[in-house]
């Protein structure tokens, strides 16, 4: 009996929170003439994992990263090679000799490390950069949309629980930003490269 209590009450909340947000929907073309706030959601997440922009600056990042990885794999793999190689001649060589190729072995190991790391940097570099002028061009095709229908607030989709789907105006930014930017050149620069 308090189970249906329970989704009794929660059904009438949904359909209050429902009837409130299509009331203000219905409202506000009066709503921006009377000064009142005409709210948008935006969906930001969408927009920068289904922009065509986008979809290329992962195919962009993903394909220096595959280079990089394969770059990495055929230096690591030589180098293991010539550990194996070190350990079979370990027994005819002088411990001096042994220890000084260790060394370098080793040294080489760590440059190996060292330039994968700076290999990621680049890829992280180049991901924010490009990321960038995307969620610029975003805010300015926002912008645009909102001068257009008299929008006074738009609300990340993540902050808001419930809402009537006609203040979604993620597909609109969509469609313009795919218009406007089909694609953003993605720079791989080296640390300090200008």
């Amino acid at each position: 009996m308090a189970r249906w209590i329970k989704a009794a009450c929660a059904a009438l909340l949904v359909g209050l929170m429902a009837g409130t947000v299509n009331a203000a929907v219905a409202k506000a073309p009066d709503a921006a003439a009377s000064g009142s706030p005409v709210i948008a959601v935006l969906d930001v997440q969408l927009v920068l994992r289904n922009a065509v922009a986008a979809k290329g600056i992962r195919t962009a990042i993903d394909a220096r990263r595959k280079g990089f990885e394969d770059e990495i794999e055929l230096v690591r793999k030589d180098l293991k090679a010539e550990e194996q190689k070190l350990r079979q001649q370990s027994t005819i060589l002088s411990p001096e000799a042994a220890n000084e190729r260790r060394r370098v072995l080793e040294t080489k190991f760590s440059d190996l490390r060292r330039k994968a790391e700076q290999r990621r940097g680049t890829l992280d570099r180049a991901f924010v950069g490009a990321t960038r002028k995307l969620r610029t061009e975003i805010a300015r095709v926002l912008t645009q949309l909102m001068a257009e229908r008299k929008i006074t607030i738009t609300l990340a989709r993540t902050a808001v629980l419930v809402f009537d789907e006609r203040l979604n105006v993620t597909s609109e930014v969509l469609k313009r930003l795919d218009k406007n930017l089909p694609n953003v050149t993605v720079e791989f620069k080296k640390p300090g490269e200008k």
